[in-house]
């Protein structure tokens, strides 16, 4: 049970927990509207996927180009594969971080965050490891 003010007499209206819509105020005989809104956190509890969304997808993309391109490309074609193949994971990582950001989806950025953190990381022990060599 929720306990709400009619907005016109002031009086205490109980309501059930998931009702919503019109009301007749059973105290003033007026009607109201109530439909409580719903919090970012109470969105969060919906998408409990958007974080694995948003750090496994860049991931994957990157995963699928490197395997395509051992098997369709030969000789030095398959090194300029890998690297478009790896210049993916922080343009597809960037991309949803924006649209995560612009639909308020917390976790869908901060996955695309940690996918971005991950990829720049190996990135660079890939480099630290080329010019050791």
């Amino acid at each position: 049970m929720v306990e709400i003010e009619c907005p016109h007499c002031d009086g205490v209206i109980e309501l059930d927990d998931g009702d919503l819509g019109l009301f007749e105020c059973p105290l003033c005989q007026e009607d109201f509207e109530w439909n409580p809104q719903r919090t970012l956190a109470d969105e969060e509890l919906f998408r409990p996927f958007d974080f694995w969304i948003g750090s496994l997808v860049p991931f994957l993309s990157t995963c699928i180009g490197n395997f395509l391109s051992l098997v369709l490309l030969q000789d030095w074609d398959i090194l300029v594969g890998w690297m478009i193949s790896i210049g993916l994971w922080p343009t597809i990582a960037v991309g949803i971080g924006i649209y995560g950001v612009m639909t308020m989806r917390r976790l869908l950025w901060l996955g695309a965050a940690a996918s971005l953190a991950i990829s720049g990381t190996l990135f660079l022990i890939i480099l630290a490891f080329m010019f050791m060599w």
